[in-house]
């Protein structure tokens, strides 16, 4: 037989606990043990589970409404993972209740599998925590018949970290046709942070503001974001709307270039704003791109002194990138 996959968890996977207070021993450590929270409402998804392609909530449960059901492929196993804090050196429980194709449930320390069965039947496996975190996960086998899971368990001593509270909704800042600036107030006890695009994880990142880019000139979004640690995903944050820049024809260049005083290393430039510029400006020193600005202004740095430098401006908007002003000549001062 094949050897195992080990899949990277995603950038938007979902690395959860329940939520709530600490748990003593016997405490199911799993979030959503059952499948019955779909992500957003889909039940194509599973909420707090990193899935292959081809799983699903299924109604045929062992107990609630819902259960897994995955379908391997020639290329996939439809697995199923969720990464878990624990504490080093405790000693945990997994188990969980499969039936239908081969079906196999594991750890980051072992695994546990069944035959094919039109029953119900249960699996179980232990492990001593070795790390801060374990991946519990479940699949079938390539091409063989689908399998349903449910009833997930993990029992052993809670870890102390703690799901990060939901972060306040986010302000809007620069907004291009392509893109929207997001920023928020960080959240005490997160590691990083989760952007939602209507309804859907983007991307994660550590800091408290990120640029969402590849969106369609002149159409509204709704955004979110949510926090997570080793703990897990707090719940979504506020929404905010915002709107990408309408689409224009092609913008006309930048004139009025203005350079304020010169200094040893930097020079100060700023022109005249361009009404169909919504997507900002790019500045040129000597020919080569040096960098954007959004607006009418921009500070170069990095200069040697006593040097003259020339330098152009384009307007940028939905339809591209103008031609460039007319060039202006700065010389830097000299040192003594």
């Amino acid at each position: 037989m094949r050897r195992l996959l080990l899949l990277a968890v995603l950038a938007c996977a979902a690395v959860s606990v329940p939520v709530g207070g600490a748990a003593a021993a016997g405490v199911n450590l799993v979030a959503n043990p059952g499948f019955e929270e779909a992500r957003h409402g889909d039940h194509s998804t599973v909420w707090a589970w990193d899935c292959e392609p081809g799983t699903s909530q299924t109604g045929a449960a062992r107990s609630g409404s819902w259960a897994l059901t995955a379908a391997p492929t020639s290329g996939s196993t439809g697995r199923c993972a969720q990464t878990i804090p624990v504490q080093p050196g405790g000693v945990y429980t997994l188990s969980a209740w499969v039936r239908g194709g081969y079906a196999f449930l594991g750890h980051d320390h072992g695994v546990a599998w069944t035959p094919p069965s039109a029953d119900w039947a249960r699996l179980t496996t232990g492990f001593t925590a070795t790390s801060d975190t374990v991946t519990v996960y479940l699949h079938g086998w390539y091409a063989q018949d689908a399998f349903t899971a449910d009833d997930i368990v993990l029992t052993g001593p809670d870890s102390a970290v703690r799901v990060p509270a939901a972060p306040a909704a986010p302000t809007v800042g620069e907004s291009t046709s392509h893109s929207v600036k997001l920023a928020w107030i960080g959240v005490p006890g997160a590691t990083g942070y989760r952007i939602h695009r209507d309804g859907v994880c983007l991307r994660s990142v550590t800091s408290t503001s990120a640029v969402v880019d590849g969106l369609t000139p002149g159409t509204a979004y709704t955004f979110h974001v949510t926090a997570v640690n080793t703990a897990g995903e707090s719940v979504p944050g506020a929404p905010v709307s915002a709107n990408t820049a309408p689409p224009y024809g092609q913008v006309p260049p930048p004139t009025r270039m203005l350079v304020g005083t010169p200094q040893a290393y930097q020079v100060f430039l700023a022109w005249e704003a361009v009404m169909a510029a919504t997507d900002g400006y790019r500045v040129y020193r000597d020919g080569v791109l040096i960098g954007w600005s959004y607006g009418p202004a921009f500070t170069v740095t990095g200069l040697r002194h006593g040097t003259l430098y020339t330098f152009e401006v384009t307007a940028l908007n939905s339809a591209g990138e103008s031609a460039r002003s007319q060039p202006v000549q700065v010389m830097t001062w000299q040192v003594p």
